[in-house]
């Protein structure tokens, strides 16, 4: 197996590992880890419509309004008809909505931040090289 490969691997296993840390941590949240992923691309994004965030969680778009409206019900979301395509609508993150995502990301955070706390400066520093070069290789910006 080539080095690229075995690392990428590897990685995969550290964010199922990650994954299942943040799901323990969850328990004592009130967002599931598919509102939260939700919110989160509202957050990044900014309004997004109810089709899209259905593309982006891998769900049928009926799932996907059956979920905005328990967000919406609970204060995080608000819906409105898409300006540019009235039949279509957007789906906004509210303040409320921001500040349970934020409560609910230092929450989900603490066991990582702990080990990250341990680790060297320099591994960090390189570890958030990783990140920034992953990130951008995995989402590149449109032009």
């Amino acid at each position: 197996m080539q080095l690229n490969e075995e690392l990428a691997e590897r990685l995969l296993l550290a964010c199922s590992d990650l994954t299942r840390t943040a799901t323990a941590a969850a328990s004592g949240t009130r967002l599931s880890l598919t509102q939260a992923r939700v919110l989160g691309a509202l957050h990044r994004s900014g309004p997004l419509r109810v089709s899209r965030l259905a593309e982006l969680e891998r769900c049928a778009q009926p799932s996907m309004t059956g979920l905005l409206g328990r967000l919406e019900d609970a204060g995080y979301v608000e819906r409105a008809p898409d300006p540019a395509d009235a039949r279509a609508v957007l789906a906004h993150l509210t303040p409320a909505g921001e500040d349970e995502l934020l409560r609910n990301r230092r929450r989900l955070r603490e066991p990582l931040a702990r080990a990250l706390r341990e680790t060297a400066t320099d591994d960090v520093e390189r570890l958030i090289g990783l990140l920034e070069n992953t990130t951008r290789a995995l989402h590149p910006v449109e032009r």
